[in-house]
């Protein structure tokens, strides 16, 4: 490990190293177990002003199938940020195990003492909030993250598909990609599980005076009706129902719904 400066060359400011971080990262790490905090691992990463814009424009992910839209949104944060219109964030933490967090090569000694007791913060609310523990597998996130990104790239690449209709299938499955369910903590019924629902509430609750009231009339329910019940997931619905689609065009629908719902519970729960 160098023991190189790595900041601090502004007057008055004290230089550190990678050994300043590493010893007050253990002297808060043992100060949250004493606060009885419950984090994942914890893994830290120096970049400077343009890789935490790159970070950012892939919303903190290490690894993200490619698209123009993340390029745009690239291209846009830089130029404000180039212009003095918005600044960075002092760091960025993602929910995964080990969870990852990004700081800023240039912060003050003081600041990252700073950023890192934050960090851990996020970690033990990721690993304990029920929204994150219902909706997300930390463990499998940067895997996840990055099968999906192999995949899209081989679909990219197949001389028979190509980057013009990959490319039409996430414009589409992004303009729909946050018309998902949100609270997770409701169970999705499967089909038979609807039909059973539907022919409960059809037959009604059980009348006590039944001898004295005429015969209700039951009205069979529908089954052949397409969804049985609304359907909040609008992107698995397209998948499941369209007919036209290629193997490859409802695996795209796939990961955008999926990586959609990740980021759904830090909207939910206003990390982001």
């Amino acid at each position: 490990m160098s023991a190189t400066p790595l900041a601090g060359t502004s007057p008055g400011v004290k230089p550190w190293d990678l050994r300043d971080l590493v010893e007050w990262d253990l002297k808060i790490r043992a100060k949250a177990d004493e606060f009885g905090l419950d984090c994942y691992p914890q893994e830290f990463e120096l970049c400077d002003h343009n890789g935490m814009l790159g970070y950012m424009a892939y919303s903190g992910m290490p690894s993200h199938y490619p698209h123009w839209s993340y390029g745009k949104s690239y291209e846009k944060l830089k130029t404000l940020y180039d212009h003095g219109v918005s600044g960075l964030p002092y760091e960025m933490v993602i929910n995964s195990n080990p969870a990852i967090a990004y700081l800023m090569r240039d912060n003050s000694l003081l600041l990252h003492i700073l950023t890192i007791a934050h960090v851990y913060g996020h970690n033990d609310f990721f690993k304990n909030n029920f929204t994150f523990k219902s909706a997300t597998r930390a463990e499998l996130t940067i895997e996840s993250f990055k099968a999906a990104a192999m995949r899209v790239r081989r679909y990219v690449e197949d001389p028979s598909i190509g980057v013009e209709k990959v490319e039409r299938i996430l414009d589409a499955a992004h303009a729909l990609s946050w018309q998902c369910r949100r609270n997770f903590a409701i169970k999705k019924l499967s089909p038979f599980e609807q039909m059973a629902r539907a022919e409960d509430t059809a037959q009604g609750s059980p009348d006590p005076f039944q001898k004295i009231h005429a015969r209700k009339i039951v009205e069979v329910p529908d089954f052949h009706k397409v969804p049985l019940e609304p359907d909040e997931d609008i992107l698995l619905f397209i998948r499941d129902h369209n007919p036209f689609l290629a193997d490859f065009e409802k695996d795209l629908l796939t990961i955008v719904d999926q990586e959609a719902k990740y980021f759904i519970s830090m909207m939910e729960t206003k990390i982001m």
